[in-house]
């Protein structure tokens, strides 16, 4: 199921883990946890209680940088483990710390055969 979810991405994902700040619509806090990999596109974070497929959240993370800030859509979610959120949209400046962020990542840390576009 992997490789399917793979071969949809427009983008390829990296191994990291940043703190992230999801804000869901309704929900009166914001759910802080930690992605795992992370893309143009999208990310994957890790949580114990998912939230549900096709809810739409406002996007923090905290890099060395600075903060990636982006609205997203969930479209996985695995109990126990998490949830995958597409960005659906992306301030110029985030969309830039986001590129330079994925540039420091090693190489070996791109999750084997994503599709990089």
């Amino acid at each position: 199921m992997e490789n399917k979810v793979q071969e949809r991405r427009r983008f390829g994902r990296y191994q990291c883990s940043l703190p992230v700040q999801l804000h869901a619509t309704g929900q009166a806090y914001p759910t802080c946890c930690e992605t795992t990999d992370l893309g143009l596109g999208g990310c994957y974070v890790k949580l114990l209680f998912p939230l549900p497929v096709g809810a739409v959240v406002d996007v923090r993370i905290g890099t060395a940088g600075g903060e990636i800030k982006a609205k997203g859509v969930v479209k996985t979610a695995d109990p126990m483990l998490g949830n995958s959120i597409e960005f659906t949209e992306m301030a110029p400046s985030s969309r830039l710390e986001l590129e330079r962020y994925l540039q420091t990542l090693p190489e070996a840390s791109k999750e084997p055969g994503a599709i990089i576009s």
